[in-house]
């Protein structure tokens, strides 16, 4: 007599993207890099969309996505000289 197999169960984490959704032109095409320790850009590769972002603590870059999604909504965000 043989006995029964157990079922694997593989348990999938999500993992946070690398890339989001351009809140000018809508299409999922900002990618954040991080130059410095207190600099991150952010930029669109489908409409230009770019903006430099200086960060007072060390942030992951979803984090610093909201915070530019709501500047860039809310109208406080000035993209001519790219600073805050």
């Amino acid at each position: 007599m043989g006995r029964r197999r157990r079922r694997v169960i593989k348990v999938v984490k999500k993992a946070l993207p690398k890339v989001y959704s351009c809140p000018q032109c809508g299409t999922i095409s900002i990618k954040i890099s991080v130059k410095k320790e207190n600099i991150a850009k952010i930029a669109c590769g489908n409409c230009g969309l770019s903006y430099e972002y200086e960060l007072n603590t060390n942030k992951a870059p979803i984090d610093i996505y909201n915070d530019f999604v709501d500047k860039f909504l809310s109208g406080r965000l000035n993209l001519n000289d790219g600073k805050d």
